[in-house]
């Protein structure tokens, strides 16, 4: 890993070579060969019993991202920010540039609202061929999510379920899609009934978008409310929501804002890039 890292990483590395017990150690070193390098060395050393020991060494998202899984979760050296992160699926320590703070997964601090991104990378996205869970129903209009004419607006029982797509050569399912990161969420909709007539395009938008700091949206596709005149068309893993719809460009845009609980009223904006839009 060739990083940049904040003043204070490089601190906590010199500090942590003069504990106790750390004389005479290779670096990092842990059971099972794996060992901790670099900013995820120095992010474990700060909490080591949180972070727990590796399990595997450091490897590499398709977006760049630094991964190592270990016993309690899993590092992330975020390349959008250069920044290192520890997750243990619901609490995350960032060591950012105040140091070492922790949230819930769920949030995200202003600073990382900074966040910026070379280029947006656009999916158009394809569905696997299978998926691990399998419901049955029917669709009953095209989606209000996805604007695409292989796509569905379905229900199995009383959930609905959108977007889900057509699979080439098949009329017998559809593979409904809420989180396109997360594979284990893709759902087989077997069909009880034809698909309906795709209703003709008027706008298109994307459906899902992952921001520049890791945040996830998800279009929404029922009645929402209004901020300054425009629809509130997404809802993010971090609590706030996108008004408008994203701008395109090089970098896509868009706005993002904190809503007070039970309100429409504005807490926090930000205009924040995208890095990746699933169309």
């Amino acid at each position: 890993m060739s990083r940049l890292w904040p003043p204070l990483v490089a601190i906590v590395i010199v500090v942590a070579s003069l504990l106790p017990g750390t004389a005479g150690a290779a670096p990092g070193s842990q059971q099972g060969g794996c060992q901790f390098v670099l900013g995820f060395k120095a992010l474990h050393d700060l909490i080591p019993n949180i972070v727990g020991n590796c399990v595997t060494d450091e490897q590499h998202a398709a977006n760049g991202d630094g991964l190592q899984q270990t016993a309690n979760g899993l590092l992330v050296w975020r390349k959008a920010d250069n920044f290192t992160a520890f997750t243990d699926g619901f609490r995350t320590w960032v060591n950012g540039p105040f140091g070492l703070q922790e949230r819930l997964n769920s949030q995200r601090f202003d600073w990382e609202k900074n966040a910026t991104v070379a280029s947006t990378e656009v999916i158009s996205f394809t569905p696997p061929a299978t998926t691990s869970q399998q419901l049955s129903g029917s669709c009953f209009a095209s989606s209000a999510a996805a604007t695409r004419t292989d796509a569905w607006r379905c229900m199995a029982g009383n959930e609905i379920l959108d977007p889900c797509f057509s699979q080439p050569g098949s009329s017998s399912s559809v593979i409904c899609v809420p989180n396109p990161t997360d594979s284990s969420t893709f759902v087989t909709l077997m069909l009880t009934e034809p698909l309906p007539a795709a209703s003709p395009i008027v706008e298109t938008h994307p459906w899902f978008l992952q921001l520049a700091d890791g945040t996830v949206c998800n279009f929404f596709t029922g009645a929402t409310g209004g901020v300054n005149g425009e629809r509130i068309n997404y809802g993010c893993s971090d609590g706030w929501v996108i008004v408008g719809l994203p701008q395109r460009g090089t970098v896509w845009t868009a706005q993002e804002v904190l809503l007070a609980p039970m309100s429409l009223d504005v807490q926090k904006a930000a205009r924040v890039e995208l890095a990746i839009v699933w169309q």
